[in-house]
Order: structure tokens, then sequence, then C-alpha cells
């Protein structure tokens, strides 16, 4: 959780939105400064420092997805023109589109609830992270970090490197689509190495670093298969990130994975029943509130070890060099097939 598909600037409302925007940027909103009498009462001065970087980072990237709503509602209304003899009558007449955009205030906004011990009752005894390991696909998910509509193809490498850390290599594809008539933005992959440091005699806890930012992570429950050797393998899962300070959440991140792209509409079922279930559906695991990643004519770099991709940063950049690309299912990375 907590990535971007976008890069650092992001276009303006004069500007297409292109995934590497040369023109006008919108200016990043004014820090949250410390003087709120909330972060006053935060007990070290790191934690103000670090509640400031997330607020600013949250209000930066919610103008941005407006944006980017205001577009696709633009796109909408431009289909039903050309399609439509009545042109604007058939417009008004007609449902707005779907919103699928997890930036409203979630139900229980002050709050965070214990992720720990929600995880601990809920995940089936003997969750190792041995078995969290390798690819995942995003299939949904409610984090205000990533760019909705406007970018696909998002997957996850876990990799162990230590008995404490595992390395988190994010790719996701920007632009899946032209936005606006006329916009013809060649897609590009770009990566997010995050770090996640572990303990485990607590498992399915993690602390994940990126954007210099380290957020609790926790695996609240696994779906698990067995595969074509007879040994049982983690197929899907549900985790969840929130951030409180000062009696506020300043950040709710979501997570429906699975190992492969898509699956039927009953096990993305049971996945929002399970979040309707845990209570976190207040929090923006319902349907209106997850976001439903789009996995068409994606490409995947076959790896993401720095040894194929060069040292990368906790920050979002596009995929540079000659990468060996695959489709999905390539049984050299897609293990659990």
């Amino acid at each position: 959780a907590f990535r971007t598909g976008l890069p650092t600037g992001a276009p303006t409302t004069s500007n297409p939105a292109h995934c590497v925007p040369s023109g006008p940027r919108v200016n990043t909103p004014a820090p949250f400064h410390s003087a709120n009498p909330g972060l006053l009462s935060l007990p070290h001065s790191r934690h103000v420092r670090a509640a400031q970087r997330i607020q600013a980072m949250a209000q930066t990237v919610a103008k941005i997805k407006q944006e980017l709503n205001r577009r696709d509602i633009f796109k909408v209304v431009a289909k039903r023109l050309i399609g439509s003899a009545t042109g604007l009558a058939t417009i008004m007449a007609a449902p707005g589109p779907k919103s699928a955009y997890a930036e409203g205030p979630a139900i229980a906004a002050d709050k965070c609830p214990n992720l720990k011990e929600l995880g601990k009752k809920s995940r089936a005894p003997g969750f190792t992270e041995n078995l969290y390991t390798g690819v995942w696909y995003e299939l949904a998910y409610h984090d205000v970090t990533q760019a909705n509509y406007f970018c696909g193809c998002t997957r996850f490498n876990f990799t162990i490197r230590s008995d404490s850390s595992i390395e988190d290599m994010f790719t996701t594809t920007c632009p899946m689509t032209g936005i606006l008539p006329g916009e013809d933005v060649a897609k590009k992959v770009y990566t997010l190495n995050m770090s996640i440091t572990y303990d485990k005699s607590k498992p399915g806890e993690f602390v994940e670093k990126g954007f210099q930012i380290g957020f609790p992570n926790v695996v609240l429950f696994v779906w698990t298969k067995t595969g074509k050797d007879g040994k049982e393998y983690y197929d899907r899962s549900l985790q969840m990130q929130c951030v409180e300070a000062a009696g506020k959440i300043l950040f709710v991140g979501i997570n429906f994975l699975a190992r492969s792209p898509k699956v039927s509409k009953p096990e993305l079922d049971q996945m929002f029943d399970k979040a309707k279930e845990l209570g976190i559906d207040a929090y923006g695991g319902s349907r209106q509130g997850m976001y439903l990643v789009v996995h068409e004519n994606c490409k995947y770099p076959i790896s993401t070890d720095a040894s194929v991709m060069g040292p990368r940063t906790d920050f979002p950049g596009p995929l540079m060099g000659e990468v060996e690309y695959v489709t999905y299912p390539d049984p050299r990375v897609d293990v659990y097939l």
C-alpha cells in the first residue's frame, strides 16, 4: 500500500493527464503546521514531522484525484454526446458514473481499529511470512497514495532479505488509457521499492517504509489453496494500514491481493464480505470505498530484484533500461498456478 503510479509532479486542470507532464504542475498544498493544537500533544517532534508529511501528501494526492475524477466524468459525458441522437436530454436522464474514488470521510473517522487484535482473532493460527512472499496482484484498494483510474496492472513482489526484513517491490502501469479526446500518452511501468520490517514472534504485523515514512501494515486474513505439489499456499489476502494522531485518522490503506490478476466473482465477494465482517467497511473497505484495479493487456517485469532493476528509492519512478517483461501466467513468476 502507500504507493502511487504518478510521478512527483502532477497535471493541472489546464494540462491533459500525462504520467510525465511537461507543463504546469499542481502546487503542493501548504504544509500542515504543528501549531495545530492536536499535533502539539504528540509525544515527540519526529511524530509531528511524520504527521505533517502524511497530511501534505494526502492533500496533494486528493487534489490530483479530484482532477482525474473531473476528467472521468468528462469522458462519460463525451461518450454519451457522441452516441446519442438526443444529446443533452439523454445525458440528463442517465445516471452518473459509478463512484470508485476512496477519498470521502469514513464512517469511523476519528480512531483507527485495533488492527493487531483484529488480525489475531481473524487469521488462522500458524501464519508465516514464508508463505506470504512472492508475487501478489492488487485486485482492489482504498488508498490515497494510489491514482484511481489513471494506473493499473498493479503488482507487488515480496522477497525475504533477512530474518527481520522483506523487500516489497511495487510496479504499476500509467496511464492505462488516454483520458481526454486526442490524448496519446505512452504507457510506462513505474516502480517503488519499499522495505518491510517484521518480528517472527508477531506474525502478520509489519512496518512498511515508503515515501520515507513507516506505516503499520497488518494482514487481517488470508485464503488458502492447495497447489499441484499438494502443499498449502496463500491464494488471497486482505491487509490494512491505519495511521492516527491527536485523535484523528491521518491515513487508511486497505488492499485486496491475489496470486492472479483476476479472480472469480464469488472469490471477490468473499473478500468484501470478510471486510464487512471485520468492520473495516466503515473505513473504506466497502464496495463503494474500494477501487477495482484494471488488469488488461498488462506486461510485468519478469523480476524486481535489484540485480535486474538496479537500486530503487522508496519514491516512485519509471522503470529504466532493458528489462524483460512477461504476461500472466508465466511459470517463472507465477509459481502458484
